[in-house]
């Protein structure tokens, strides 16, 4: 038996649909992050090897978090706050973390394997984190479960993902090259902060929806 058939064009729509109500709140969630971004842009914060190890391993997996669990409580119709949305990341951040390193640490060497190897890999650990908040698994049991979730799904998630590019990140490239065609200089670097701090939240949404897709198919299955 085979699990229901998932639409990455139909979740999109369902995505744009979606954000509307819930896109300034995520924006607020991720505004730190955007500072500490521009910061690093700047060169005030990759300069620390310390800081930016902080912000890659810490502050990355809490704002995560925290707009995973605001994005699935916003969608199942139980609201919480932002300020509450932070307090589940920060009682999950240690999870969060682990998951998050041992995701960078597994796509990492399928990269230095083989760059298909590492494309695959990436994309069937895409919902460790959505696991970790979600279904309040450990950081391992996070990476099994998005194994487990992703099997039979490498195409899905390879044209969702891909479709997501294509619409939403290419244009921020193309719209920042036109600032500076070389991509040097901090003009560029911000544009192209902003522009994707601004569409942050659809992608968070388009993949917590993948995500609850995926479960309820695989539910069909067992």
């Amino acid at each position: 038996m085979t699990g229901s058939r998932i639409s990455a064009r139909s979740l999109l729509r369902e995505t744009f649909a979606t954000t509307k109500p819930i896109y300034a709140p995520l924006l607020t969630i991720n505004f730190p992050n955007f500072i500490l971004v521009a910061l690093n842009s700047l060169g005030n914060l990759g300069s620390a090897g310390v800081l930016f190890f902080i912000y890659s391993f810490v502050a990355v997996p809490l704002f995560s978090g925290a707009m995973i669990f605001y994005t699935y409580r916003s969608l199942t119709r139980n609201q919480v706050t932002v300020g509450q949305a932070f307090n589940q990341a920060s009682r999950r951040l240690l999870h969060l973390i682990l998951a998050y390193i041992l995701f960078v640490g597994v796509v990492f060497a399928g990269f230095i394997a083989l760059i298909i190897p590492g494309l695959y890999v990436s994309y069937r650990l895409t919902f460790s984190l959505y696991a970790t908040v979600i279904d309040n698994s450990s950081a391992v049991d996070s990476l099994s479960s998005s194994w487990k979730l992703s099997k039979g799904r490498w195409w899905l998630l390879f044209r969702a993902i891909s479709l997501m590019v294509l619409l939403v990140f290419v244009p921020i490239i193309l719209i920042s090259l036109l600032i500076d065609p070389t991509a040097k200089s901090v003009g560029y670097q911000l544009t192209s902060n902003l522009l994707g701090f601004l569409a942050g939240p659809l992608m968070n949404v388009y993949l917590v929806l993948l995500y609850l897709r995926l479960r309820e198919s695989a539910a069909t299955i067992q």
